[in-house]
């Protein structure tokens, strides 16, 4: 064999090494964006709890972006207690934390991702089974013991509270739908509606004291669950707000104020702009 049929094939040799390897990359990379980065980020999740630590929760997720604090009464003798929530941007979900003294006594996941796919199943001690984004209200939640509805004029937000006992750790499993997260809305028509465990916890002045229609819970998306440790009350939270991800500060995150476009629909853009170049 001549050496310069040594050095093509040498030469093919490596070109097909590094082709392999800049195919490997791309693809690496397109899964760990993707496919790869929603079931890192499931596990994730699936390893937040109540009564953990805060420096656990960072180390898990992140530093939070956002942070907000107020009290909250004990319920005992009127007394206050002070609590900070944290809230954590992931690339498929925001994550909420309410501490109180540097420890988790409520957190939540809202789902952004259509294509995310976080099953409640684990959160509920395998209970209630169900994806956040695509379940509804109906078909997630059979036996809700409280609900609660607030519509603005540019705001919605609708709540149902489960009590599970001892096979859900004494806590309290709420399942929401808030503007942070995505899914389809289909308000009763009244301005706020409370009925069950959360009445009491606000003013019942202009309240419709009956729990919502089954249109609403038919054609709601349950994009949220806060889970709430015994330590907390549950109809009180609502006054003092919700620890969960709240959209007049997610909005003012850069990466979520543009609309998510395919890649075919990338590519086609593309060759428009590259015919009309061509063209003058």
């Amino acid at each position: 064999m001549e050496l310069f049929e040594i050095v093509k094939i040498a030469g093919a040799v490596l070109a097909a090494l590094i082709a392999s390897r800049t195919i490997w990359s791309g693809t690496r990379k397109w899964y760990l964006k993707g496919w790869g980065s929603r079931r890192v980020w499931r596990k994730k999740l699936n390893l937040i709890s109540n009564w953990v630590t805060d420096e656990y929760v960072k180390d898990l997720l992140g530093t939070p972006v956002f942070r907000n604090q107020g009290s909250v009464s004990d319920g005992t003798q009127g007394e206050k207690k002070a609590w900070i929530d944290r809230v954590y941007s992931t690339p498929h979900a925001f994550v909420a934390t309410r501490s109180i003294n540097e420890r988790v006594e409520a957190w939540s996941v809202t789902v952004i991702d259509p294509k995310f796919l976080w099953s409640v199943e684990n959160a509920t001690f395998g209970i209630i089974r169900g994806k956040l984004g695509r379940s509804t209200f109906e078909s997630l939640n059979a036996k809700p013991s409280g609900w609660i509805e607030s519509c603005g004029a540019n705001t919605y937000e609708y709540a149902e509270v489960s009590y599970l006992g001892n096979p859900g750790g004494y806590q309290n499993f709420t399942f929401m739908h808030t503007q942070a997260g995505i899914g389809a809305i289909h308000p009763s028509g009244h301005s706020l509606v409370i009925a069950g465990v959360f009445s009491g916890g606000t003013d019942s002045s202009k309240v419709h004291a009956q729990a919502p229609p089954d249109e609403t819970r038919k054609k709601t998306t349950v994009n949220t669950i806060l889970v709430t440790s015994p330590s907390l009350i549950v109809k009180n939270i609502p006054k003092h707000g919700w620890p969960v991800a709240g959209r007049e500060q997610t909005r003012l995150l850069h990466q979520y104020r543009r609309p998510h476009v395919s890649w075919p629909k990338r590519l086609i853009e593309w060759g428009r702009q590259r015919l009309t170049r061509l063209g003058t």
